[in-house]
């Protein structure tokens, strides 16, 4: 049994198969009824940019869209924090001090 995932978002899609024939005669089906643009393999989509592996897996990262996220709100300079927090860590609401700027 061969499956055919179809991925909708507005006017964009993703089409993927285990079978190239598939994914073919879906976007044949398709050119008879819309105009289309094929863009060929996925790079980009929704703030997710997606790497080929050479062993046909794939690397997915939000690295741009963070980038671009902390350019437009001013926090480029921002000190980074590691997450997740350390587990051993407690919280204890009465013994802090509130954080004056967050960026540094």
């Amino acid at each position: 049994m061969n499956t055919l995932l179809v991925l909708v978002y507005v006017d964009n899609i993703i089409i993927t198969s285990c079978s190239s024939a598939i994914i073919q005669d879906f976007i044949n089906g398709l050119r008879q009824q819309f105009a289309l643009k094929v863009l060929g393999r996925l790079h980009y989509f929704l703030g997710i940019e997606v790497s080929w592996l050479s062993d046909r897996g794939l690397h997915i990262s939000q690295a741009k869209y963070i980038i671009d996220l902390l350019q437009k709100e001013n926090m480029l300079g921002s000190n980074p924090q590691p997450t997740p927090m350390v587990s051993s860590l407690r919280l204890i609401r009465d013994e802090t001090t509130a954080v004056k700027d967050p960026r540094f």
